[in-house]
């Protein structure tokens, strides 16, 4: 027998949810969670960086953060406290430093600290080497940062200009009816919109993220395209709560963000976010209580 649909109803998990922070602790220690590459270091001027050498790297939690894994270590000598942290690259726009006083032993033993980056600048016109803008004994000092794997800024700086260049063009977002259809799962519509004549754009696949899954129905086309022709197109969309440990729960920072694959013309497809607002997130926070049920 078909599962009877009925109306999401509104959502109150929030406060739940925040007990939940406190009982899981949360935190930024980058263990097991970071894809971590082996550690090589390059060591700016000392004058300029007070004998501080500084690595990126990929972190798959701190991502979520908007955020890279640094490692600061020293060259010896005493040891040295780090207060706040900022990055500086022509590739993002700065952000606020980030209070850490975090102390780098004279050992050589590096501390890791999350290191936030800001909005992609899509018209930079320099390749400037990324640093480290930090202050030690009240002087500020800056750090020219090794990459690792190298050319990780520009990868990220890449995908989130593809992604801002696709809607300039189209418009991909989560419909507003949503519908309850099995424990934990919700339907609803996934819409594309042309945003400019002549432009032709296909949207392949919907993925969901640590939290929710997500998928379309089976009932409409798999992929949804665009062009001068055909200016919108929708189909289903099922989505469920695929996991709900507050591990996951506390821990992961775009619970609210699905991704799509999109194509504009004939490039490549680039990974795009679908941001649920309005009625969407509703149903996605809907589906949240049920887990904390």
């Amino acid at each position: 027998m078909p599962i009877a649909r009925s109306r999401v109803r509104p959502a109150a998990w929030l406060a739940a949810l925040g007990v939940l922070v406190t009982a899981c602790g949360g935190g930024d220690d980058p263990g097991e969670n970071s894809r971590l590459a082996s550690v090589t270091t390059t060591t700016a001027p000392a004058e300029a960086a007070a004998g501080l050498s500084g690595t990126l790297q990929r972190s798959t939690l701190f991502e979520t953060r908007r955020a890279l894994l640094l490692e600061v270590r020293t060259d010896g000598g005493d040891d040295r406290v780090i207060g706040a942290v900022q990055l500086s690259s022509p590739l993002f726009e700065p952000v606020e430093p980030e209070v850490r006083d975090a102390v780098v032993p004279a050992s050589g033993r590096p501390v890791a600290v999350p290191l936030p980056f800001g909005t992609a600048v899509c018209d930079a016109q320099t390749e400037a080497p990324a640093e480290l803008v930090t202050d030690v004994d009240g002087e500020e000092v800056r750090v020219e940062l090794e990459e690792v794997p190298g050319g990780i800024l520009a990868a990220l700086h890449d995908a989130e200009c593809a992604a801002t260049a696709v809607f300039e063009d189209v418009d991909i977002r989560l419909g507003d009816e949503w519908e309850q259809t099995a424990p934990r799962t919700v339907t609803g519509d996934i819409e594309v919109v042309q945003r400019r004549s002549g432009v032709t754009a296909t949207v392949e696949d919907v993925a969901g993220n640590v939290i929710f899954s997500a998928g379309t129905t089976g009932d409409g086309p798999a992929a949804l395209q665009v062009s001068d022709d055909v200016t919108s197109a929708s189909t289903g969309l099922v989505v469920r709560a695929a996991r709900c440990d507050p591990h996951a729960l506390t821990e992961y920072k775009r619970t609210f963000v699905l991704t799509a694959r999109a194509r504009v013309g004939d490039a490549e497809p680039v990974r795009v976010d679908l941001v649920a607002e309005g009625a969407a997130r509703r149903a996605l926070e809907d589906l949240l209580t049920q887990c904390l049920d």
